[in-house]
């Protein structure tokens, strides 16, 4: 069996995962946001370790609630742009202008992932315990493994999007300047 084939068999297949993935996904954030009060209680570890202000506003909850949100936003674009990558090699479309920029696209999906929670929850954090008074109110500022591989792997496919591009523009100059 041809390279090839192996690779367009495991994109078909990793295509239905990616769908699968992407319909799951806002489900389960609806399913959260219905079953969960807004009420401090239910925010509380939000962000590591933070306890939340019983005096917190209406307003404080729904903007962390809403924060929450960017990140799933994220990863489903991602998970959208993987979903389209493996079409494209499911067709035998792999060294191509645009499977090259969908590459890119994911790997900055997986930067933004790292960079999103080391970002919202010093945030977060002040405005769940904004209410509480003076010398109670935290900032917390992360950094965690998951953080960091997830920019390592954001990082490494920027490269290998790069790289295939190289390797196109090299192909195509090749294939021109062996022609009569």
């Amino acid at each position: 069996m041809s390279e090839l084939i192996k690779v367009s068999k495991l994109a078909r297949f990793l295509h239905v995962v990616t769908v699968v993935a992407m319909i799951g996904l806002p489900i389960t954030i609806v399913g959260g946001l219905i079953t969960t009060p807004l009420t401090p209680a239910a925010l509380n570890d939000t962000v590591d370790g933070i306890t939340t202000s019983m005096d917190a506003t209406r307003w404080q909850l729904i903007t962390v609630v809403v924060l929450n949100l960017l990140r799933p936003l994220v990863l489903f674009l991602t998970l959208n742009e993987m979903r389209r990558l493996f079409d494209l090699f499911a067709k035998g479309e792999i060294l191509t202008d645009h499977s090259e920029d969908l590459i890119k696209d994911i790997g900055q999906g997986f930067l933004a992932l790292a960079i999103i929670p080391f970002v919202l929850n010093p945030v977060q954090s002040g405005l769940l315990t904004l209410a509480n008074g003076p010398g109670d109110r935290s900032i917390a500022i992360s950094f965690s493994n998951e953080m960091f591989i997830s920019a390592l792997a954001g990082g490494v496919i920027i490269v290998i999007g790069g790289a295939m591009r190289e390797a196109l523009r090299v192909m195509t100059e090749s294939s021109a300047n062996s022609q009569p």
